[in-house]
């Protein structure tokens, strides 16, 4: 095969990309240089100002760390110039142009409850009214992808792979895959984001996780907890809000941190919003599935300046989805006033609802930064209150004197979790979270209520390092798997999380 030689205007091109990256790494070298200067000055002063109080070395790399500045509201860099990132051919000089970063998260655990391995699946099945028989979702039929489908002994949760680069002086590009267990694939999230919109306007595009609530856009390998929250997984399923769409972010030029965002999404929800089969539809009279989007949601953050190691984020978020159907079933058993138990015949009794759901959030986060090294003393208090309701209207039932007529339901939920740094690298954490405080139907004329689940949680993680953790966490649940049944049970993990690659820093 014969090689084509490289033309003049292709040489100039990549001299000038060699030459941009020079200049790049000069200054950052230059920035290091001057940040480790400002740091032995700070160390000085403080040796000077009182003898007897020496500055420890790991205080000297704190000041020179980018992971211990003061604790801000979550920072927000300045689109990009169109021309900042072109030479003067227009080609680019990103050191991404051509090797996105790529980072590897390994998810392992442990895991043992006294209900023969049930307990992981139980808690995302708690009782809520609206969720019929057929609305759960059985991840090992269709193949997806679960967070927290564990059984007794030794699980591997999932591996995750991350892509992301600067694309151009446009555009930013990431690409999350999930690979379980049993080597399925799946896509978590894959968008592109702008970078040089003005007005501090900003669009995501494609496949991610919603920015509504707090923890919903955090990857399993972010939680301060092995397993997701009671409200978050039976509310919004294990996936929390993901699906594809569009995003539009505000960050208006105010004295704090104010960010705010609308999202028109696809409506494809396994919980929020979900549409059942094409059988089921035509059986059960519910009509087709309307056309996406059907989902939106908008968002509120705001941050304010509470102090140099101090920081505070309050939101508010709503979602909106114009399509939510399911099943509702019940029983009935036929048979002589003296027929045995095993002489009954049981008749299963299928009623379809269509309507839509609405879902109200507010979160809450506090974080306070001790000062001592590898979060040593340091503070983290988080809480979500979530509130569903779905206003359903019934299409089908063997009883037509009820076809036509409404069902509301609303079910509620709230959690808080605190972390407290107790030594260095070590951090112990407890969590309080509950579904049902409100869990109701109400058809207009009379309100049926059911039972709450709730649990604690304690763990205690090691921080080994920026790429590896250890954590143990021990659980008591009550759960409410049916009306006026529960189960009571403990539930123990042991986790490991492994990172390979460089990757971002994670948001606020």
């Amino acid at each position: 095969m014969t090689a084509f030689p490289a033309t003049d205007n292709e040489i100039a091109e990549l001299r000038a990309m060699v030459d941009q990256m020079k200049s790049q790494y000069e200054r950052r070298i230059q920035d290091l240089e001057s940040r480790l200067a400002k740091a032995e000055r700070d160390a000085t002063k403080a040796a000077t100002r009182s003898d007897a109080d020496e500055v420890p070395l790991e205080q000297a790399d704190r000041i020179a760390s980018t992971e211990s500045q003061p604790m801000t509201a979550p920072p927000v860099m300045p689109p990009a110039s169109p021309e900042s990132g072109k030479t003067g051919l227009g080609a680019l000089s990103s050191g991404n142009a051509f090797n996105p970063q790529i980072s590897v998260f390994l998810d392992g655990n442990y895991y043992h409850d006294g209900i023969d391995g049930e307990g992981a699946t139980l808690v995302g099945l708690a009782y809520q009214p609206s969720r019929g028989a057929d609305q759960v979702h059985d991840h090992e039929e269709d193949g997806d992808h679960a967070h927290g489908l564990t059984e007794n002994g030794f699980n591997f949760r999932e591996a995750e792979i991350a892509f992301s680069a600067t694309v151009d002086p446009y555009f930013d590009g990431s690409l999350f895959l999930a690979i379980d267990g049993d080597g399925t694939v799946e896509l978590e999230e894959g968008y592109f984001q702008t970078r040089s919109l003005p007005a501090g306007l900003r669009v995501k595009g494609g496949k991610f996780l919603s920015d509504f609530g707090y923890i919903n856009r955090q990857h399993p390998h972010q939680w301060d907890f092995v397993d997701q929250n009671l409200p978050y997984l039976n509310l919004l399923g294990p996936h929390g809000l993901q699906d594809t769409g569009l995003q539009l972010t505000w960050l208006p030029k105010l004295p704090f941190y104010t960010l705010l965002g609308v999202e028109g999404l696809q409506g494809n929800q396994e919980i929020f919003g979900a549409t059942l089969g094409d059988d089921d539809r035509a059986a059960l009279e519910l009509g087709d599935t309307d056309d996406g989007p059907r989902l939106w949601t908008a968002f509120a953050k705001v941050a304010p300046d509470i102090g140099i190691n101090h920081a505070l984020q309050l939101g508010l978020s709503y979602a909106n989805n114009n399509q939510h159907q399911e099943v509702q079933e019940h029983t009935h058993a036929h048979g002589d006033d003296d027929a045995q138990d095993d002489d009954y015949e049981i008749e299963i009794h299928r009623s379809g609802l269509a309507g839509d759901a609405r879902l109200w959030g507010v979160d809450l986060v506090y974080k306070y930064d001790g000062g001592g090294a590898h979060g040593h003393k340091s503070f983290k208090f988080q809480s979500e209150y979530l509130r569903s309701i779905k206003d359903m209207t019934i299409t089908s039932s063997v009883h037509p004197e009820i076809i036509g007529s409404r069902r509301t339901f609303t079910t509620d939920g709230l959690y808080a979790q605190a972390i407290y740094g107790f030594a260095p690298k070590w951090t112990a954490g407890l969590r309080y979270d509950v579904l049902g405080m409100t869990n109701e139907i109400s058809d207009g004329g009379k309100d049926a209520g059911f039972g709450s689940s709730d649990r604690w949680t304690f763990d205690v993680t090691w921080n080994l390092s920026e790429f590896s953790r250890l954590r143990a966490q021990y659980a008591h649940n009550d759960i409410l798997v049916a009306p006026g049944e529960r189960e009571r049970f403990d539930a123990f993990y042991l986790q490991f999380l492994v990172s390979m690659g460089s990757h971002g820093a994670h948001a606020f």
